[in-house]
């Protein structure tokens, strides 16, 4: 039988889904802090859209192996490896940005030993680092199509849920990059390894998340 939607949990659940989001956002910010609106706007969307994708997903996943029988065992297996998959995501990424960040350092150390004058890299995200950061740090909500399930939830109620959820993403997200803009300037010096830090740190979480069940 199908339940009603709690509001207050709901909106409570979208800002929790968000905190990673936010969190990469906002070292995304401090390492391109003359990032166009344009561009903040379309990270935000990605970021929105794959946490709304992604529980969606989860949910029909949830759907045909409950309306067809399938084995339960399929979820649980799932359920299990997807705390995997985003750990290692992040940590590459965590990694990435840590060895970018000591070669140009090294750069700039070596520069000023000798006497030269280094300018700093500026880094920029690509389209296909704006994809891999909003798969990294939504795949984990697959899980939550399985919280709201076909067993209690309808589609149109999990639909609605799952909307708001990649709508509070996208806006918070966007606050976030933003907000990291505007310390970007100050941090220039040390996003990297802090951008590096930061993924390893949210690869670690959602590892530890699953784990601890």
């Amino acid at each position: 039988m199908a339940m009603g939607i709690d509001w207050l949990n709901t909106m409570m659940v979208s800002v929790s889904m968000a905190v990673d989001c936010m969190t990469v956002g906002a070292t995304d910010g401090l390492e391109e802090p003359n990032m166009k609106k344009s561009k903040s706007l379309l990270i935000a969307f990605f970021f929105g859209f794959f946490q709304f994708l992604m529980p969606t997903t989860g949910y029909f996943i949830f759907y045909l192996i409950y309306h067809n029988g399938l084995n339960q065992d399929i979820r649980n297996n799932l359920e299990s490896i997807i705390p995997w998959i985003a750990f290692s995501l992040l940590l590459l990424l965590g990694i990435k940005n840590i060895v970018e960040w000591a070669l140009e350092f090294r750069k700039a150390k070596k520069a000023e030993k000798d006497g030269e004058e280094h300018e700093q890299v500026k880094k920029t995200l690509s389209f296909g680092g704006i994809i891999v950061q909003s798969i990294a740090t939504s795949i984990d909500a697959l899980c939550i199509g399985f919280v709201y399930s076909p067993v209690q939830y309808e589609i149109p109620q999990a639909m609605l849920v799952f909307g708001i959820i990649g709508v509070t993403t996208c806006l918070l997200s966007f606050l976030t990059i933003t907000f990291g803009k505007l310390l970007g300037d100050k941090l220039e010096k040390w996003a990297g390894l802090i951008a590096g830090i930061v993924f390893i740190a949210i690869g670690t979480k959602i590892l530890l998340e699953g784990l601890l069940g």
